[in-house]
C-alpha cells in the first residue's frame, strides 16, 4: 500500500521514498493522521532510542576493544553495459586497514581502479606495492602526495579513471551489491554527491530550542537526521562524485576553502558539499545500506573521544566559515531515501 502523502518509485533494483508534505517530517499534525516519515515514526524512534543505550554498552564492552577482520564478499555484474567505478582511498598511517580495504573493494567486479591517496612522508611499504604490482583488475594505484593535507583526497586523478569515482576512507567497507546500487543511482544523477552517511545544517535558533537566536549554522550528525527526516550533506568517507568536481575544488574553488581545511584539519567533505550545491543547486541523496564504519572511534579527521576533541564544534564553525567565503548557504535539503528492493517491499506497505 502506498501512502498518501508519500511518493514511492519503484523498479526491480531500487526504491526512493520522499515525503512531499514538510509537515510530516515534524510528525502527524491530528490524531487521524496515518503517514509516515522514511526515516520512520515518532513512537517508534522513542523505543529506538532507549534501546539504543543497552547497544551502545553492548558495543563498548564487547566489540570496542577488538580489531575487525572485514569479509569481502564477491558480487557478479549481470548487465554487461554496466560501467565502472574507480576508487579513491583516503588513508594514513593504518597499513593494515589499507591493505584489507583494498582486498575488499578489488572484490567488486564494478571496481576498475583503485588510487590510494598516499600523504605520509615515508613511502608506502616495499612489501605492500609488490603484493598489488601485479594487480590488473582492478589495478591498485599509489597516488603519492608531496604535503600531508584532507585536500589531497579529491586530488584530480591523471592516470586511467572513470568518470565515476568513489571517495573513501580505508575503514569504511560498503557491500559490493550497495555500491553497485549507488552506482545506478549516480549514472541517473550524475552531478550530485551519492552516498551512504547523511548529515544536517541547521540554524542555531532551530537546534537550540530558540534559545539562541544568533542564526549561526549548526552541525548535525545521524541522530538529528533520522529524527527531523530530512538531510543536507553526505560524508565523502563513502560516496560517489563525478571525477570534474575533483578539477573543480583543486583548480576552481577558491584557495581559501582549501587553506580553510589545511588549518582545522577538518571539513574536506563539508567543503565538496558546498562547491557541489553552489554549482548545480542539486541536493545529495542518501543510499541506505549496511555498511561498517571500522574507524567510527578512531577516523582520519577524529579521535576516539569525539565530544572532548571539539569535533562538532569545528564542523560547525567549518559550516559558518564556508557560508562566510562564499556569501550564502548553498546546501539544499533533501527527504529522498533510496533503497534496494532486495531489502523487502514489506517495509513501505
Amino acid at each position: 500500500m502506498i501512502r498518501s502523502r508519500s511518493t514511492l518509485i519503484t523498479n526491480d533494483a531500487l526504491m526512493l521514498s520522499t515525503t512531499s508534505d514538510e509537515k510530516d517530517l515534524n510528525g502527524p499534525t491530528s490524531s487521524s493522521s496515518q503517514s509516515r516519515s522514511p526515516f520512520g515514526s515518532k513512537i517508534f524512534k522513542l523505543l529506538i532510542t532507549v534501546s539504543a543505550v543497552g547497544i551502545i554498552a553492548y558495543f563498548f564492552i564487547f566489540v570496542g576493544s577488538n580489531p575487525i577482520k572485514s569479509t569481502p564478499i564477491k558480487t557478479k555484474i549481470s548487465p554487461e553495459n554496466v560501467g565502472k567505478v574507480t576508487v579513491v582511498m583516503n588513508t594514513f598511517k593504518r597499513n593494515d586497514l589499507m591493505t584489507d580495504a583494498l582486498d575488499y573493494y578489488s572484490a567488486c567486479d564494478l571496481v576498475q581502479n583503485i588510487y590510494v591517496v598516499w600523504s605520509e612522508k615515508a613511502p608506502p611499504p616495499q612489501s605492500v606495492v609488490n603484493k598489488y604490482s601485479g594487480a590488473s583488475d582492478p589495478k591498485v594505484h599509489f597516488n603519492i602526495q608531496q604535503v600531508d593535507s584532507l585536500n589531497n583526497r579529491f586530488a584530480p586523478l591523471t592516470g586511467p579513471h572513470s568518470d565515476a569515482i568513489f571517495s573513501v576512507d580505508d575503514d569504511m567497507r560498503v557491500p559490493c551489491s550497495e555500491l553497485l546500487l549507488a552506482y545506478q543511482v549516480w549514472r541517473g544523477s550524475s552531478h550530485s554527491l551519492i552516498g551512504f552517511m547523511p548529515r544536517l545544517h541547521l540554524r542555531s535558533g532551530a537546534a537550540n530550542g530558540k534559545k539562541d537566536s544568533s542564526g549561526k549554522l549548526v552541525y548535525r550528525c545521524w541522530w538529528r537526521v533520522w529524527w527531523h527526516g530530512r538531510y543536507s550533506i553526505i560524508l565523502t568517507k563513502a560516496a560517489l562524485l563525478h571525477h570534474d568536481f575533483l578539477l573543480s575544488y583543486t583548480n576552481n574553488m577558491p584557495q581559501t576553502v582549501r587553506d580553510l581545511v589545511d588549518r582545522s584539519r577538518n571539513c574536506e567533505d563539508i567543503a565538496m558539499q558546498f562547491l557541489m550545491a553552489n554549482s548545480t543547486g542539486l541536493p545529495p541523496i542518501y543510499v541506505k545500506g549496511h555498511l561498517s564504519d571500522l574507524g567510527v572511534f578512531n577516523g582520519l579527521s577524529t579521535n576516539q573521544n569525539i565530544a572532548s576533541a571539539g569535533h562538532m564544534d569545528a564542523r560547525s564553525q567549518c559550516l559558518n566559515d564556508l557560508e562566510a567565503i562564499y556569501g550564502r548557504n548553498p546546501l539544499v535539503e533533501s527527504s529522498v531515501v533510496v533503497d534496494s528492493g532486495l531489502a523487502g517491499w514489506w517495509a513501505n506497505e
